[in-house]
């Protein structure tokens, strides 16, 4: 009989998600600053940061980008080397990545307001990509519906729903969402829905 012992070890309770920030910084992180560019050459956070230290509010259980200040900055900067950026960072960070709507004008002279966001799209595919969630050259079927997301925002318009949001298209592959583009909440799900799904399509290719 082989006898077995098994010795104690102190294991902290962000054990976890250091593994899991671990992980990203591996095979996320390069991507992401590869596709953007560096944020900044001196001092200063990286975007790939910026995405992780944003990754790791939710995988602690948080509910805002402000829990990482006021609750987690004390045991995420145990790490030795990975760096967590405050909350106000966090939302510098994203506000440096908006880009600007692009405004499509109807038949009847109504403008409705849409948001490509080129880039975080070619990001989004290139992750699921790097990560082996897809794989070139591969066949999928892809869905692609309009999501509606109630909010108050000050450009929120009236949904056919009854409530004030946006209505992004979504493209899927299975469970990986693979395109976004938001529009305004009044906008007819079939208006420019064209010039959208070739975006998407080019995308992937």
């Amino acid at each position: 009989m082989t006898k077995i012992i098994i010795k104690s070890q102190k294991i902290t309770p962000f054990g976890g998600i250091f593994h899991v920030m671990e992980k990203f910084d591996c095979y996320i992180g390069p991507v992401i600053d590869g596709e953007l560019g560096l944020r900044c050459t001196t001092f200063g956070y990286q975007y790939s940061e910026i995405a992780r230290s944003l990754m790791s509010v939710y995988f602690c259980g948080g509910d805002c980008v402000e829990d990482v200040t006021s609750h987690l900055m004390p045991h995420l900067s145990l790490h030795p080397t990975l760096r967590t950026c405050s909350s106000d960072t966090i939302l510098r960070g994203i506000k440096e990545l908006s880009t600007t709507n692009t405004t499509y004008t109807s038949e009847t002279g109504r403008s409705y307001d849409f948001n490509t966001a080129v880039r975080l799209n070619r990001l989004l595919v290139k992750i699921l990509v790097s990560t082996g969630q897809l794989v070139a050259g591969n066949s999928y079927d892809l869905d692609f519906d309009h999501q509606f997301i109630e909010t108050e925002k000050y450009d929120a318009k009236m949904t056919y729903k009854k409530f004030t949001g946006y209505s992004p298209g979504v493209a899927v592959i299975g469970d990986l969402i693979v395109g976004i583009e938001n529009r305004d909440g009044n906008a007819k799900v079939r208006f420019h829905q064209q010039d959208t799904l070739e975006r998407i399509f080019s995308n992937l290719e």
